[in-house]
This record gives C-alpha cells, structure tokens and sequence, in this order.
C-alpha cells in the first residue's frame, strides 16, 4: 500500500482527486517516474558513456540485424547468379562472396580499426576472395596449362590466366573494342558485390545508417531485376519484405536502446507485437506498388527523367559493347537504336520477332539518321527535343511526289520506346518527344516562304512506355519519285545549308577511299546514276556478320574496302555515306529495320531482330531524302521507272491523282483530318491499347493519391495533435502543448523526489506505459502549472493563451465537472489554440535556423 505521506495533498485538500489515479494510471506509475526523475537530476548521465564505449552502433539484437541484412544481399547475390547473363557459366559464387563479406564486415564494424583501414583492408581482403573463388570456374585452359609447365602451381597459374584476361578486357575497352569475356564478367560482378555487402554491413553497425545498406543492394536487386535474361521478380519481392522487415527491426532496437539510456520502462514483449504489425505493414505496401498505376504511363514522369534516361542509354550502348558475350533480355535489344553508331566486330542477332507491320507497302522501318562522321563513329548531332501530342500533326517538309502511308505497328519485344516507321513521319497516335535537324531546302525559294517546315524528324520516342502487345499507327509521307524524274534532274546543284551539314567528313579521312569513289563514279553524267554505280559496286563486297573489329589504329572504312573487303550492313552504307561526301554529294547513314517479310494471309510484315539494318539516305532536292540499298545481303532497291508517265500522266501507285496535281498532298492549306486517314485518331488498337487504360490508370493514381493524402493526414494528426480517443477538448489542447514542450525541446527544470518506488513496483506492468514512455523522465514530474512556467519564460507572447489552456485543463480535470463541456470554453479553448499556434511555430523555425547556423559555424 503506497504512503499517504508521499502525496500531502491526498490527506490535507479535502475533496482533492489525486489526478494520476483518477486517470487510471497506476500508482507505481508515478512512483516509476519519480525514480526516473531523480536518476536523471543526481546520478551521472551513463548514456554518453554507453554511446562512446562500443565502436558499433547497435548494442542489441545484433544478431537478427546481421541474418536479416544477411538474407538482403544473399537474394542480391541469388538473383544475378539465377538471371543467366553467362548462360552455362555459373555465377553461383556469388553467394560465397556475400557470406565472406558479411563476416568481414561484421568483424570490422566491431573493431576499433578506423574507416580507412576499413576501406583499404576490404580492398585487399576482397580481391583476394573474388580472385580465389574465381580460380575454381577456370578449367584446363592452354595458357593455365603453360603457367604450370613453368612450375608455378595450379591455384596461382589460374590466378595468373584471370589477370592476363582481365588486362585484355581493360585493353580492349581503352581501343574501344567490343569482348566477349564472360569471365571478366563475373570477376567484376562478385567484386561489385563483395563491396555492397562489406559497405552494406559497415553501413548498418558501424553508423546506424540501415537506409544505406538497404538501398544499395535495391538499386542493383532492381538494375539486374530489369534487364535480366530471364524473369527475376519473385527475388525483388522477397527483398522488398526482407528490407523493410530490417527497418522495422532496427527502428525498435533504436528505441530499446534509447528507452534504456532515458531509463524508461517497456515490456520485453514488445519484439513479436512490434515485428508482427511490421510485417503486416511491409505486406501492405508491397501488394500497394502491384497494383498502383504505372508510372511508365505518366508523360510528366517520363519528361522529367528524360536527361537521365538518354545518358543511362548512352551508358547501355557502352555496356553492350564492352560486354557482348553476355545473354540478352528480349527487352534491351533494340535500345541500341541510339544517337551514335560505332563500326565494330562481329554482329549477334536472333530471329526473334520484334514487331509487325501492316502497312500497303514497305522497304525500311526508320529509327534514327545520322549527320556526323567520326571515322570510327556516325553520330545524330540533334539538339533540344520538341514534345508532340498525340496525332498532333508533326511539321514536315514540301518535298514532291509524295503520298501519305498509315503503318500500324505492334510491339512483339519491346524497342525501348523507339519510334520504329517509315521517314517522313507527319503524325502518330501516341505522343512523342523528338530530335530534328535544320532543313537542307530544296531551292532558296522554298527557304524563304514562311509555310516551309525548318526542320525534319531524325529520332524519336514515344512519351509513354511501349510494353509488348501494344500497338501505335504512324502516318508517314513516302516518295513516289521514279527513275526518270531523279535522272533528268541531271547533276544537282545542292543548296549551301545540306552541303555545311552533309558533305562533313573527319579531317583524317582516307585519301585512298576518296579516289576509289572518284573513280567508281566517274564514267556516269548524272548524280543518280553515280550513286546508283557506288552502290552497284559496294554490292560485289562479301556479307559477312562474323568480322574482327578493325584495330584501335586502323581506319575502318580501310579495313572494309581494302584489306578484308568483307562485312555487314553498317560498314556498306558507312562507306557508301562517306564515299558520297567525298565527291560532294550529300548523303547520310541511317538505322532501323528492313521490311521484313511479308505475310500475305494477314497482310502484314513480320519483322525479327535478324532485320535490324543500316542503309544510305541521298539528298534530292526537291525530292528530299532517298533510300539506297549498298548491302550485298540485303534484295536490291527497285524505283518505278516512270516510262508509263509518258503515256499515262499518271505518277505510278497512284492511278488516279494527275501528274500535275502530285503536290497537293503537301498543301499550304493541307488539313490532317480530312486528306489523312481517319482512324489515326481512333483508340491505339492492340492489347492494352493506350486510351483504353486511360481512364483505369486515372481511376488508380487518383486512389493511390487519395490514400496517401489521407495517410499523411492521419500521420501529422497524430504528431502535432496527440491521441484523440476517448479524449474531451481540454486534455487534446493540454496534449498538443505536452508534445510541443518536447518538439522545442524546452530546458526543463525537474525536482527531486526523495521517495522511491521499489524494484517489484518498477517491474509491474502498466496499461498505459506507453504513453508515459513517449516523454522522458523529467517531463512526466511536472504538474501542469510548472509546465505553464516552462513555455512562459521562452514564449512570452504566449503567455496568456497558454495560461488560459492550462487554467481550463485544470479546472476541468481536478474540479467537478459537466457531463458535457460547455459551447462556450470550447470555443474559448479553439481560439486560444488559433492565436497560440503561430507563436509555437515561429519559436520552432527560430529554434530550427540557429541549429543549423551553429552546425554550419562549427
């Protein structure tokens, strides 16, 4: 039974209410916090002893955190080995180099060795490992095999074998070589993952920092998650519930030991009831992201990271190069349809159906064009993107004889957003973000009227994503010029603008390819029938897919026309492209896809991987950009002749628009929706067609928003207003000046209380634990008045809110009461709290601004 004489007022006051009881809060309760009290005011402050003493961060469950972060980089490890990038070369080494990290780690964070001998000791420590585990996928190779007829043993001659690959590999990557070296792969790959692991747990117990050691496996968990070979989305799931389990966990385990240091009494129960609401948090989120609306769908999302995505395609390139050896997800593929295009080695591809077309004719599917030639290198100088909305009309150019051609294209692998269609696009069903050049005019008329298009499309991509199934129609305007109109142009006078741009050539350009195309050309009189001899004569040179890269020294085109005279499709026309140039003929390389082949059961052209192709574009004014065709393995490009002209009038293909009439098409005042087909504007057909989804997506985003508005609602509910349930209007307002007292973190001055409660008292739960755990020690000692003087002598503009608060607080706790409050103090309460409100917050911006001036001045 608790002494009368430790409460005075219980026995002297009469009709006096002890407040803690008559709120159900145990005596022990407040004998527990008088404890406390007078710890913190007389007993030496321990904390910072116990904070300085052990060099790691967690002093408890160490042992969890060390299996759950475990777990997080075992699914890291076991997620690139089952991806199969190195097909029937294991990877499953991996996990030997994220348990010997992880023990490494563990053992140094503990330690009292500094952060550079961390970070130099896990250097050494960790090539040594990738290095010793790697020796066991190294087989009887030749070069082992002559290391160990020089006596050096067979771990060390298989040390040495992955070293001179290594160099190769880094050799090959400086002449900007491609390579095949999966083994270089791996090597690399368990070094990239023995360093996550080792920072990871360093991270997590040396610092504290769990975000850290989470995000970095998450970022490369999710990299390999995306472009992997084969699906690996059940390991990202099974990280996201171990991750965020791990953050529950050291979340608790920070305030077990800060409810320690504070000396604050929790039940050692608390473990299963925290860790069970944290899974079923993590559950909860992870089925929210599964069905929460893509964000691939979002224009102003893709817009946003549209600078980091060209920069992380330019880095795909490069990747790719340096690692071709390695297995491909269908999806990457076509990535490479870029704004650079580098001669290098053999050519890989597959027949794996990437698109079809249905269009009424077809010769090339056209993704990027070039304009720069580095001699190693086409580059498209484009700069700045103009966004276009969906069947908005694209400018085009007033080139003669034209047609407008609807392509409906489907996605079978996905392209990487790449707009895939016949040049010249003037319109497409799904919006777009694209480069273009200034325009080479036909004559210096054109160039002066105000109606001519100033540039023309060289690269696009579509502003949504484009998953397979999908499908998009593109209008394009397609040349019908024949063979007798470009020859009877004779030899063309072309205007300075295309002669600046597209006569450009690197100033080490070979003088020998110069004169072979000189003298290739020289026998015919017109321009036509001089590129039509270029290409007749590229034609003769062998396709070859299987070519060894030129050397890091050579000149490619060298390479190509004189010393093996054998390649593919991006040596022909670069040749070609630059031959052209050299004579003052304007051309250009261009990439995408062949036709294809033509399936006449469904009318549409099925168009694989296999078809990806390189071809010349020539400039003819008036007729614009042409397709040539130097590629020996690829069908000869046929024109109409146009001879039936001389009978007919008519322009071949279109047997009922009069020759004289052949530009109407291209009109000033041309209107889309009436001379181009209707059903661009129609829904996108396919599976999953594009404004189909549209309004589920809408529906989705607009509840995820809902839900997480309504969440941060609740949350700032919760921190700056204080519990609600089963609470009137005083002791809400008393609880919200309770937790501002603790925001600011007001001086607070305790007493001591010379009577203690025994160790079984302190031990006894309590219902309402923790709410007093939520304030330390001192702050719970406090009556209400005393609490009053706290906040008047830092907020003195306060003052009078603040009092009239805490009289009405008293008044209605400790005095008889209304069943009900009256309208009145209600009011009252509301209006104090209204004029307080502002005051508390300028104190705590004040408060928060001289922090960081003081962090910054020291």
């Amino acid at each position: 039974m608790r002494d009368q004489s430790r409460n005075p007022l219980r026995s002297t006051v009469p009709g006096f209410t002890d407040p803690v009881t008559d709120t159900g809060i145990s005596e022990y309760a407040l004998d527990a916090s008088e404890e406390a009290a007078a710890t913190l005011v007389d007993a030496p402050d321990e904390s910072d002893e116990q904070t300085q003493t052990p060099f790691a961060y967690f002093r408890e469950g160490r042992a969890i955190t060390l299996l759950l972060l475990g777990f997080i980089y075992l699914i890291l490890a076991l997620s690139l080995s089952s991806a199969g990038w190195t097909g029937a070369m294991s990877m499953t080494m991996l996990i030997a180099v994220v348990l010997g990290a992880l023990a490494m780690g563990a053992l140094i964070s503990f330690s009292r060795f500094d952060s550079f001998f961390m970070l130099s000791h896990s250097f050494a420590t960790g090539l040594a490992w990738v290095f010793f585990l790697m020796t066991f996928l190294v087989g009887d190779e030749q070069r082992v095999q002559a290391f160990m007829e020089r006596g050096i043993p067979v771990l060390q001659a298989r040390a040495y074998f992955l070293l001179e690959r290594w160099l190769e590999w880094i050799e090959a990557a400086i002449n900007r070589q491609a390579s095949n070296d999966n083994v270089v792969f791996i090597f690399e790959i368990g070094f990239l993952v023995w360093w996550l692991t080792y920072l990871g747990v360093w991270s997590v117990f040396r610092h504290g920092h769990v975000w850290r050691g989470v995000l970095m496996a998450g970022i490369a968990l999710l990299v390999n998650t995306h472009y992997a070979p084969v699906s690996v989305m059940g390991f990202l799931v099974a990280y996201c519930m171990v991750a965020l389990l791990l953050l529950a966990w050291t979340t608790l385990v920070d305030h077990r030991q800060r409810w320690r240091s504070q000396s604050i009494y929790f039940s050692e129960d608390i473990n299963f009831d925290f860790m069970r609401s944290g899974f079923m948090y993590t559950a909860a989120v992870i089925a929210l992201a599964f069905i929460a609306p893509n964000m691939g769908r979002s224009l102003p999302f893709h817009d946003l990271l549209q600078p980091v995505n060209q920069r992380w395609e330019e880095a795909m390139q490069e990747w790719n190069r340096l690692y071709q050896g390695l297995n491909r997800q269908t999806r990457p593929v076509q990535t490479g349809f870029g704004r650079t295009l580098t001669l290098g080695g053999e050519r890989t591809v597959s027949d794996r159906l990437i698109m079809e077309v249905e269009a009424p004719s077809g010769r090339y599917w056209r993704a990027v064009a070039f304009d720069r030639f580095t001699g190693r290198q086409w580059i498209n100088t484009a700069e700045g993107e103009n966004t276009y909305r969906s069947n908005e009309p694209i400018p085009a150019a007033l080139w003669s004889a034209r047609a407008p051609v609807t392509q409906t294209i489907t996605i079978r692998i996905p392209t990487g957003n790449i707009l895939l269609a016949m040049p010249d696009v003037v319109q497409a069903s799904i919006p777009l973000a694209a480069l273009q050049q200034p325009l080479a005019y036909a004559d210096l008329a054109d160039s002066a009227s105000t109606d001519q298009a100033e540039s023309e499309l060289t690269w696009a991509r579509s502003r949504i994503t484009l998953e397979a199934g999908e499908s998009y129609q593109v209008i394009s305007s397609q040349t019908t010029v024949t063979v007798r109109e470009l020859r009877e142009a004779g030899i063309i006078d072309y205007p300075a603008q295309a002669l600046n741009r597209y006569l450009q050539l690197p100033v080490t350009f070979s003088p020998r390819v110069a004169e072979l195309a000189e003298e290739v050309m020289a026998d015919e009189t017109t321009t036509y029938d001089k590129v039509k001899a270029l290409e007749r004569h590229l034609r003769t040179y062998d396709y070859d897919e299987g070519i060894e890269a030129p050397a890091s020294d050579e000149d490619p085109l060298e390479y190509f026309l004189f010393d093996i005279q054998r390649g593919y499709c991006d040596y022909y026309a670069s040749a070609m492209a630059a031959m052209l140039r050299s004579q003052g003929i304007p051309a250009r390389a261009a990439s995408g896809y062949a036709e294809g082949t033509y399936d006449p059961e469904i009318g549409t052209y099925l168009v694989t991987e296999r078809d990806a192709h390189t071809w010349v574009e020539v400039y003819f004014p008036p007729y614009g950009w042409l397709e040539f065709e130097p590629t020996s393995g690829e069908s000869i490009l046929d024109r109409p002749s146009g001879a039936e002209l001389q009978d007919s009038g008519l322009i071949p293909g279109m047997d009922e628009i009069a020759a004289e009439d052949e530009d109407f098409l291209f009109d000033d005042a041309l209107d889309f929706e009436e001379e181009f087909p209707q059903d661009i504007a129609g829904p996108v057909t396919g599976i999953g067609g594009l404004p189909t989804r549209a309004p589920a997506i809408t529906t989705s985003f607009i509840l995820v928003v809902l839900t997480l508005i309504a969440g941060v609602w609740l949350l700032r509910r919760r921190m700056y207003q204080g519990p609600r349930a089963f609470m009137q209007e005083p002791q809400i307002y008393y609880e919200r000046l309770l937790n501002w007292t603790s925001r600011l973190k007001l001086p607070l001055r305790s007493r001591r209380i010379q009577d203690q409660p025994s160790p079984q008292e302190l031990m006894r739960p309590s219902p309402i634990a923790s709410q007093i755990s939520r304030r330390t020690p001192a702050e719970q000692a406090l009556t209400p008045y005393e609490r009053e003087a706290l906040l008047a002598e830092d907020l003195p503009q306060g003052i009078p809110f603040i009092r009239r608060i805490i009289e009405i607080y008293v008044q209605f706790r400790y005095a008889p009461r209304p069943e009900h409050l009256e309208d009145g103090v209600r009011h009252e309460l509301n209006h104090n709290w209204r004029r307080l409100r502002p005051v508390l917050l300028k104190a705590w911006v004040r408060q928060r601004l001289n922090w960081r001036a003081s962090a910054g001045g020291s």
